[in-house]
């Protein structure tokens, strides 16, 4: 009879490593594909929803990064000219 306590750290183990896995091969499948660009945003908009509107602000703005930050500051009534003095 296995006792429930080892049992459960034995799964919770189990769960971690499992979890952990699947974030190297993540990782992995990034890396392998950093020589396409593109691939290698797509994989991560697929990955994090975060980086998708990211990315579609960026679209949204032409293509243009710097004009997407300063619409979005503008939008939220931040000074974007304090937050690159911050990060400075």
């Amino acid at each position: 009879m296995t006792n429930p306590i080892v049992g459960a750290l034995n799964t919770s183990k189990l769960g971690q490593m499992a979890g952990a896995a699947k974030q190297f091969k993540s990782i992995m499948a990034m890396l392998q594909n950093a020589g396409n660009p593109q691939a290698l945003l797509s994989s991560m908009m697929q990955q994090n929803p975060q980086m998708r509107q990211v990315m579609q602000l960026v679209q949204n703005n032409g293509g243009d990064a710097k004009k997407a930050f300063y619409a979005l500051a503008q939008q939220k009534g931040i000074d974007p000219e304090q937050i690159l003095q911050m990060l400075q």
